[in-house]
């Protein structure tokens, strides 16, 4: 986005939700909720997990359900180094923008 990062302290909307996940971090779709909440209208979240086999391993299923609770849509995935993993998730209305 061409800004600097900020952290979970920042009270202000963002473009882009950077979100680092383990399986053990608790609620994937809780978390992606409160990360919706601080996303402006058409923004995206980047979701990075581990990569199959890594500690913390988030199963495909279980990421494109909690999105999709979460009321958003998986785009497209990425390799983010050896070990990780990104997933875009986008809301349906800025989905269907992007087409």
């Amino acid at each position: 986005t061409g800004q600097e990062l900020v952290d979970e302290e920042y009270d202000a909307v963002a473009d882009v939700v950077l979100l680092w996940f383990r399986d053990e971090d608790g609620d994937l779709t809780d978390a992606l909720v409160d990360a919706i909440g601080l996303l402006e209208d058409g923004g995206t979240v980047w979701l990075m997990t581990p990569k199959t086999g890594r500690d913390g391993y988030v199963e495909p299923s279980d990421i494109n359900e909690a999105a999709q609770t979460a009321g958003l849509a998986q785009t497209k995935s990425i390799s983010v180094g050896k070990d990780w993993s990104g997933s875009r998730l986008v809301t349906p209305r800025a989905a269907k923008a992007k087409r």
